[in-house]
């Protein structure tokens, strides 16, 4: 008899390795609505005039879902801001120059949904990420917005090896509603899509850390994430930029901390976090660690290099916008008295589709770089990113006998555990070790792995 997980999903062939898997960004909740409810803030120390932040708690589907949100521009908008209902955010601090005096601003771009194809024709072999002269964009069919992650819980490391994403905003005043629209990449991304090296590793490393989290004691299928270094672009499909052609109009830099949750094979549940420990969220805590570093540009329009300034002013000592000052980055989550793990309980898992392997929540307080001479969003940190994002990969990986996500020689001498006694493995793990999927385990399967790992 042919024992399968209880999860129902789909199994990996004997080809595939485990590692790379893409996390698809989650969506469907509150949409067309900001992620927080609106607060005032000030301009410290001034002279200023207060402006609303629609970020509350920078979380979708909580108790502090703001209101609508409107398009700021000319005309029918390519897509309504947070159509698709993000569960995903990028936030940038501003400051609007008005007359001498400085007037807050929170920019927040919601990712998710299809992604583009610029150049007009999904029917060729090629995708462009920028604008094409003459052409408008197009959805790519059945395709969504992801963050591909490199998983290897038995080595305690998680890697980022992509970002694509499509974004909309509430677009700015005067500009047509393809401003409003971004493409999110990866830093050294080409316009066709190519991937390319970081242009700041000293920030943008793209490998973090994994560490098993036990909670009250007995949780199991959870892992902290923590010193993911990240850089993503974003750029607007309109040619109405003053960059177009290029890639990196606005530079988005921190470091990602979070949570790796695996939905357990044998019982096809999502361990229950609420109470577990996991702790609140990164908000209202700003960064100002990388205040007075400079770094590479993407775009040199305005020179190779950027430093990094603190507010408004640009001087680096003295600000009328001081975005250092205590409530600038988002207010505390309250709902479950702030626990992080409530909040997945009740509202993330929910939205996972039904086959859904695993789920990732990053979120990083960073900093930014504008290549476009926007004297609003400039060279500073308040920068802030939420990712929440699921895998819809194969619950089950045959041939990772052990069970650690990755397919390596440690997977060998589980085999041989496992062949002592086969009666005494688990669905799951009968589905592992049979390596060969002849609905047995037994010697054949030493073979088979023996295959698969020369491959």
């Amino acid at each position: 008899m042919k024992i399968i997980c209880a999860t129902s999903v789909a199994i990996l062939t004997l080809a595939t390795v485990a590692g790379a898997e893409n996390f698809y960004l989650l969506t469907g909740v509150d949409h067309q609505k900001y992620p927080g409810a609106r607060r005032m803030v000030d301009a410290v120390p001034g002279p200023g005039i207060a402006n609303a932040f629609d970020d509350g708690d920078r979380l979708a589907g909580t108790n502090d879902t703001g209101g609508t949100v409107a398009f700021v521009g000319i005309g029918v908008p390519v897509y309504p801001p947070n159509h698709v209902g993000a569960f995903s955010f990028l936030f940038r601090r501003g400051s609007v120059p008005a007359f001498g005096l400085y007037v807050p601003l929170m920019g927040i771009d919601y990712l998710g949904g299809p992604l583009l194809d610029l150049d007009g024709d999904i029917d060729n072999t090629a995708r462009s990420l920028v604008p094409v002269t003459g052409q408008s964009h197009v959805e790519i069919p059945d395709s969504s917005s992801f963050i591909e992650l490199g998983i290897d819980t038995a080595g305690g490391v998680i890697t980022l090896l992509n970002f694509d994403a499509t974004g909309t905003s509430e677009g700015a005043p005067g500009f047509d509603g393809r401003i409003a629209v971004t493409v999110v990449t990866l830093a050294g991304t080409e316009p066709d899509g190519t991937l390319g090296d970081a242009i700041n590793p000293s920030i943008d490393t793209r490998v973090g850390t994994l560490t098993p989290f036990t909670g009250n004691g007995n949780l199991t299928g959870v892992w902290r994430v923590e010193n993911l270094g990240f850089e993503l672009w974003y750029d607007s499909i309109s040619p109405e930029t003053g960059t177009p052609n290029d890639l990196g109009t606005m530079q988005h830099l921190g470091t990602f901390r979070g949570w790796y949750v695996v939905r357990n094979c044998e019982t096809g549940e999502f361990p229950l976090l609420s109470g577990q420990g996991l702790g609140t969220t990164l908000w209202p805590q700003v960064d100002t660690s990388q205040v007075g570093n400079t770094f590479n540009a993407a775009v040199t329009v305005f020179g190779p290099t950027a430093t990094i300034f603190k507010g408004a002013s640009q001087d680096g000592f003295f600000t009328g916008d001081d975005f250092t000052v205590a409530g600038n980055g988002g207010v505390a989550l309250t709902d479950a008295g702030g626990d992080i793990g409530a909040y997945f309980d009740s509202v993330v898992v929910p939205h996972l589709d039904p086959q859904a392997r695993a789920f990732v929540y990053l979120e990083a307080a960073g900093f930014g770089i504008n290549n476009s001479g926007d004297p609003v969003f400039t060279d500073t940190i308040g920068y802030d990113v939420v990712v929440i994002a699921q895998s819809l990969a194969a619950a089950v990986i045959v041939g990772d006998v052990n069970g650690d996500g990755v397919i390596n020689p440690a997977d060998a001498d589980a085999l041989v555990e496992a062949l002592l006694d086969p009666g005494a493995l688990s669905a799951c793990e009968f589905v592992r070790a049979d390596v060969n999927q002849d609905e047995s385990v037994d010697a054949l399967d030493i073979q088979a792995l023996v295959t698969v790992l020369l491959q």
